[in-house]
């Protein structure tokens, strides 16, 4: 059976083969089936494609395991693992049996599932019953009517059609249908960053950065013998590349000298330098902003003063024409996609989350058309209507702009972004062991001087991060059981207080009247500590700002038609504090200290009254988990890496200095009176890779 059925039987499961979904066939519609990891996942679909034939472990290892990490060790973890989740017995195989030193073999007939039924029973009008129903049976006798007869007929034929109709629009192209193998293009040392492949398939280009290295290369790599040439041009931002022809690229980037600008770039079939497109304005190296309209480019910028996106267009070897300017109270910029005259906009609304929009070209206004309540970094075109969207730390996903139905491509592509489809497979980077940890963060006094220095904190092989520090422990977010999952640290030890699904993101934590609050894809929610039981905070509060709790009292930002707002908590609701306020943060006594949209300014809340504060945090720039207020003052992380910025309370003056190692952090969380825990990312690598089905 080298092509599987979408769903089948195999023993006592029915098994969806596209996403690796289990559940036993006495339960018709489970409301949660099993999802095996991706490496249990590859491993049964190759099984399902060879069954009753010996497959050897070295096999095994080719197909289904990425160059040079699988093991025999491996294999035979993995069989274990998937013998136990099938509930199959060593000893007395159903479904793997065990050849002695020579490999496995499938055992389990492999019978395809009739997806009929599930059709029938989503609109009860449709459903047709052979027992009950008067209109069907009659005198009980079964003597259908002529009309019951073509009623039914009819009922049956439309159902059929519109599960033909889904089976085409979903199933029909390979990769939608089996999307089980990951394979490396690059495989470089270093970091590869949004690969592109010219339209005859004999060549991706990509962004390379070297190991230790601060700068970005351009690198183009045939197909055909995988081989590399990395350009000498060095530069310390990049944008997603553009093909002008087969042979020429088109760029923006910001230069050694710290200048943005548009470039063009020959490649093939030899690579010349890069050529400054000079009648082309540049501000800010937006990544995903530059597409093809018609006879012309059209690109998108960022004015520095007011935040507005401006859209130029312009042919290649003219002066570049604005057409509109859009303002906008979003946080930043993500992407842009063409389709004739309308022009689609990812855009990053808060900390959290993000939207699409589009407009009409030239001087239409956005339309938003689908909000998420969680982070979607790039996206690409995977149909005329649809689009592939790259989530972070989710999998892939296919949003089709006429239903605004979703389809997740599965676990497998978790790891994936800056995603573009190919003919057949899907072109994206792939982030290899991509693990963030907590430290702590101490200062000794040593001979009359002070040493700061960073120490492991609760330490995992998986990623720790989001803290909340309080007098009854330290609760932060760590993916060590798999899933993202909130943990409480009370001395050198830690417990479990979560167990979330996937498909649920923490995106903040904080302490309120002695209760643990999460914030889960911008809904608030309440922890029990002792039952771990999770219940929406009261009132149903949704945001795509930040919360915090001062003096018992909760306060968050919310984005409204009127713009970004301040709210707080009454026992009559909620009360708008004031507008135009993006973030809040506790300060000493009862104030809070707010942060300014359109100035960048920080100010101090207090009893109604505001006094601006000498502190500028561009809020588009940094997240706000890289800056925080507490008893002693107002700490941030420099943009570009600048140094640590600090506002101390009572000397009331700003001091920058460079933070203490070369790993920069991702995140910076106080100890009540200065920084106590900072999260960096360990080393990791990118490669280039397809996503496809195996043949």
């Amino acid at each position: 059976m080298s092509n599987l059925d979408p769903l089948v039987q195999i023993g006592d499961w029915y098994y969806q083969v596209v996403y690796g979904e289990l559940w036993p066939i006495t339960i018709a519609k489970p409301e949660s089936p099993l999802r095996l990891e991706p490496r249990l996942h590859s491993l049964l679909n190759f099984f399902l494609r060879h069954p009753n034939t010996l497959l050897a472990k070295d096999t095994l290892i080719d197909k289904v395991w990425p160059t040079e990490e699988g093991t025999d060790a491996a294999v035979m973890r993995a069989v274990g693992a998937l013998r136990k989740v099938l509930g199959d017995d060593v000893r007395s195989p159903i479904y793997i049996a065990t050849v002695s030193k020579k490999g496995y073999c499938w055992l389990a007939e492999i019978k395809p599932v009739e997806q009929l039924a599930p059709c029938l029973e989503a609109d009860d009008t449709a459903s047709v019953s052979t027992t009950s129903s008067p209109a069907l049976l009659g005198d009980k006798k079964l003597a259908w009517s002529w009309r019951a007869i073509n009623l039914t007929a009819g009922a049956v034929l439309l159902c059929c059609a519109s599960l033909a109709y889904v089976l085409a629009k979903y199933t029909a192209e390979p990769l939608v249908r089996l999307p089980d193998i990951i394979t490396p293009i690059s495989a470089l040392s270093g970091e590869e960053y949004w690969p592109l492949v010219n339209s005859s398939a004999s060549h991706v280009v990509y962004q390379y950065k070297g190991p230790q290295q601060p700068w970005l290369n351009w690198s183009i790599q045939s197909l055909a013998d995988l081989k590399v040439e990395h350009l000498p041009q060095q530069y310390l931002a990049l944008s997603q590349p553009v093909w002008f022809d087969e042979q020429e690229l088109l760029f923006r980037a910001r230069s050694q000298s710290d200048s943005c600008a548009f470039y063009r770039q020959q490649l093939l079939p030899t690579a010349g330098p890069a050529q400054l497109l000079q009648q082309w304005p540049c501000y800010q190296v937006l990544t995903q902003a530059l597409v093809r309209w018609h006879e012309q480019w059209l690109w998108a910028d960022i004015e520095p003063e007011t935040a507005d996106i401006l859209l130029f267009a312009s042919p290649l070897q003219a002066t570049a024409k604005q057409v509109n300017r859009i303002s906008h109270n979003w946080r930043q910029l993500n992407g842009l996609l063409l389709s004739d005259n309308t022009l689609y906009l990812l855009v990053q609304l808060g900390g959290n989350s993000s939207a699409v929009y589009r407009l009409s070209l030239p001087d239409g206004q956005p339309e938003r058309i689908i909000a998420f309540p969680y982070l979607i970094k790039e996206f690409s075109w995977w149909s005329k209507d649809q689009l592939l969207l790259s989530a972070v730390g989710s999998e892939l996903e296919i949003l089709d702009l006429n239903s605004m139905a979703m389809q997740r491509l599965g676990p497998l592509t978790v790891s994936l972004a800056q995603a573009s489809r190919a003919p057949g497979k899907v072109l994206a980077t792939q982030y290899l062991d991509y693990t963030t940890d907590i430290y702590h963060f101490a200062a000794e006094e040593q001979q009359q001087q002070v040493s700061l220095h960073l120490t492991p904190w609760h330490v995992s092989n998986r990623s720790e991060r989001l803290l909340a520090v309080s007098e009854y422990g330290t609760a932060f977010v760590s993916d060590r059981t798999g899933h993202a999952q909130v943990w409480l640290a009370q001395g050198k030890n830690s417990t479990q207080l979560t167990w979330l699904t996937e498909q649920q993101q923490v995106q903040q934590l904080l302490w309120h009247k002695r209760e643990l609050l999460l914030v889960i894809n911008n809904q608030l929610f309440q922890l029990n500590l002792q039952s771990s039981e999770l219940t929406l905070y009261p009132g149903d509060i949704s945001s795509q700002g930040r919360f915090s709790s001062c003096d018992n009292r909760l306060y968050w930002t919310a984005l409204t038609n009127a713009g970004w707002q301040l709210f707080t908590e009454t026992d009559k609701g909620h009360h708008l504090v004031q507008q135009d306020v993006v973030d809040v943060r506790c300060a000493p006594g009862t104030g809070v200290v707010i942060q300014l949209p359109g100035q960048n300014q920080l100010a101090l809340l207090q009893e109604e009254r505001r006094v601006d504060l000498p502190v500028e945090l561009n809020w588009r720039q940094l997240s706000p988990e890289q800056w925080f207020v507490d008893t002693s003052g107002i700490y941030w992380l420099e943009p570009n890496r600048a140094g640590l910025g600090a506002y101390l309370w009572n000397k009331q003056e700003v001091n920058v200095s460079p933070w203490l190692s070369q790993q920069w952090p991702e995140a910076i969380y106080s100890n009540g009176r200065g920084i106590g825990y900072v999260v960096q990312s360990r080393p990791y690598d990118t490669d280039i890779v397809w996503l496809q089905n195996r043949r």
